[in-house]
């Protein structure tokens, strides 16, 4: 099991998930209405070849939810922080969809501070199925519910096709009891306002195009987020990119947990 630790920026409680393994250090970067606990599969996969950290977002999980501070420079800075904190000076940085893009704004502004890169189905062009699709899941979702059987066949109906196990952990660390009620973790309004601080596309593609270390792009061949033409001019953008395809959605991490927990180790050991 990962450790449960803590550490404060600027008034704001971040908690993140520390795996015990080798170094390099892997810093891990959920997707929007996530936690950090969303990795446990590819820690499993993982056993301990590399030591894995996994914070909980500003707004997620068992973090601080300011009413404001939700753009990408703070959630980079949230990240820096995480790293400081465990005297960390390079890590790894892997990141899924909203991570993703945070991943990509660290490593192309402190380049100094990452080792190498794991892009997973992030995209600095999202197709407008899957940017709709989250929208409406994250805006217009029922905020209670009234047991634990009520919240997981919400999500079964909601998100149907996975294994028994990753709607569990779903339950267990996408929501908290609130008098007798599951109620998302994820705050509503930091939702609202992430989804409203995007950067500009130019923007987008010119941080790539600053990335200078090991980068690997990770494509679900089923993703309604990235499209195999963006993923393939992101991995020819890059300085020194790659692209991994894989049979799955927009969720790698949890349908391929293995192939993804061997590329990430795969990366971490260039030189």
């Amino acid at each position: 099991m990962p450790q449960r630790s803590t550490v404060t920026r600027d008034g704001v409680e971040l908690v993140y998930w520390n795996w015990p393994g080798r170094e390099p250090a892997v810093l891990l970067l959920h997707g929007i209405g996530n936690y950090g606990r969303y990795w446990s599969f590819v820690a499993d996969a993982m056993a301990g070849r590399l030591r894995l950290i996994a914070p909980d977002a500003r707004g997620h999980g068992e973090s601080g939810r300011p009413a404001d501070g939700y753009t990408s420079a703070e959630f980079v800075a949230d990240a820096l922080a995480i790293l400081d904190g465990n005297a960390i000076e390079r890590a790894v940085v892997v990141g899924h969809s909203m991570g993703g893009s945070h991943a990509m704004d660290l490593a192309g502004r402190y380049p100094d501070r990452v080792r190498a890169l794991v892009i997973v189905d992030a995209s600095p062009e999202p197709l407008a199925e899957g940017s709709i699709r989250a929208t409406r899941l994250l805006t217009e979702r029922p905020q209670r519910f009234g047991s634990r059987e009520e919240a997981r066949a919400y999500l079964v109906r909601t998100s149907p096709g996975y294994r028994d196990e990753m709607y569990e952990n779903r339950v267990q660390w996408g929501f908290r009891d609130d008098a007798g009620a599951l109620v998302w973790r994820s705050d509503p309004n930091a939702l609202r306002k992430i989804i409203a601080a995007r950067t500009s596309l130019p923007e987008r593609w010119a941080l790539l195009e600053a990335i200078q270390c090991p980068t690997l792009v990770v494509r679900g061949t089923r993703s309604n987020v990235l499209s195999e033409e963006v993923a393939q001019r992101m991995a020819s953008t890059l300085a020194d990119g790659l692209l991994m395809e894989l049979d799955t959605g927009h969720n790698v991490a949890l349908e391929r947990p293995r192939e993804l927990a061997d590329a990430v180790f795969a990366i971490a050991a260039r030189r």
